[in-house]
């Protein structure tokens, strides 16, 4: 009946081992769930900065804003975020066998307007008919 008792628990050290192996566990998932929240923020910070570049080259393509070369910088609204941009328009002229209108090249770059340009979400190019 003696040996009977001291099978009826867990000791100490094995409790103490199993709430370590519980703490390691917990703590890697509480980084994991805060690594896929930010990013979730990033992803969706760089799919609304594609938005409003096209929407931007859009803007060139409808005739909306004036093609003429040159760089601009300006800042633009796309869901809750705002963002900085850098507008630079060059002729192009493609290599082809036979001959082909002039046409512009437009290329967008966004970012965060708090963040600078360090922080660029996207880029966004196309071609328009000047």
């Amino acid at each position: 009946m003696h040996c009977r008792n001291a099978e009826r628990g867990f000791t100490l050290l094995e409790v103490l081992v199993a709430l370590t192996i519980l703490g390691i566990a917990l703590a890697a998932l509480v980084k994991s769930g805060a690594d896929h929240a930010r990013n979730t923020v990033y992803l969706q910070e760089r799919t609304m900065a594609h938005w409003a570049g096209q929407n931007l080259l859009a803007e060139y393509e409808t005739g909306m804003r004036p093609v003429s070369e040159g760089n601009r910088t300006g800042e633009v609204l796309m869901g809750p975020y705002r963002f900085g941009y850098q507008l630079n328009i060059t002729d192009y002229s493609p290599q082809s066998p036979f001959p082909l209108p002039a046409v512009k090249r437009v290329d967008v770059r966004l970012w965060l307007a708090e963040g600078g340009e360090r922080q660029q979400r996207a880029a966004v190019s196309g071609f328009v008919m000047p």
